[in-house]
C-alpha cells in the first residue's frame, strides 16, 4: 500500500514539473527596472545640452548603448537595488566640429556615464549619479 502512495505521489510531483516548466515567469523587469526602456537625456551636471545635441540611452539585455551627439557608445551594465555599474564603455571615434562645443560635451557626458555609481527612477525620469552626485537627468525617449 505504501508503495502505491510513493508512486502516485511521484506521478504527481513529476506532472507538476512538466506543467511547470511549460510554464516561463519574465523576472527581468522586477530585477532590472531600466531592461527595454530607452531615454534622452535632458541635463548634465546642472547643464543643458547644448542645442541641435542628443543623447539617448537604451537598455536592453544588460547593455546599454545610444547616440551621444556626434558618437555611437556602448558598453554593459548591471544594477542592483539603485547601484547601477556601467562596464566597458566604449564609443566611436569620430570628431564634430557643429555645434560648437560639442566635442567638450560628449566627453564630459560618458565621462560621467563611466562613473556611474547609482540610478533612480524618479517619476518619469531617470537620474543617474555618480560619486561626485554628478547627474544626468533622462526623460523617456519619444517615439518616432
Amino acid at each position: 500500500m505504501k508503495n502505491n502512495h510513493t508512486r502516485r505521489d511521484l506521478l504527481f510531483a513529476s506532472m507538476i514539473l512538466i506543467l511547470l516548466g511549460g510554464c516561463s515567469l519574465n523576472l527581468s523587469n522586477i530585477a532590472d527596472p531600466l531592461q527595454g526602456t530607452s531615454w534622452t537625456l535632458k541635463n548634465y551636471s546642472g547643464k543643458d545640452l547644448i542645442p541641435g545635441s542628443e543623447m539617448t540611452a537604451t537598455f536592453e539585455d544588460g547593455k546599454i548603448s545610444g547616440a551621444a551627439s556626434c558618437n555611437r557608445y556602448f558598453a554593459s551594465y548591471i544594477t542592483e537595488g539603485e547601484t547601477l555599474i556601467i562596464e566597458g564603455l566604449a564609443w566611436t571615434e569620430m570628431a564634430c566640429l557643429d555645434p560648437e562645443g560639442i566635442m567638450a560635451q560628449e566627453s564630459e557626458i560618458m565621462r560621467m556615464l563611466g562613473a556611474a555609481e547609482s540610478y533612480q527612477i524618479q517619476g518619469d525620469q531617470l537620474v543617474i549619479q555618480d560619486a561626485e552626485a554628478e547627474k544626468l537627468i533622462f526623460a523617456p525617449q519619444q517615439a518616432d
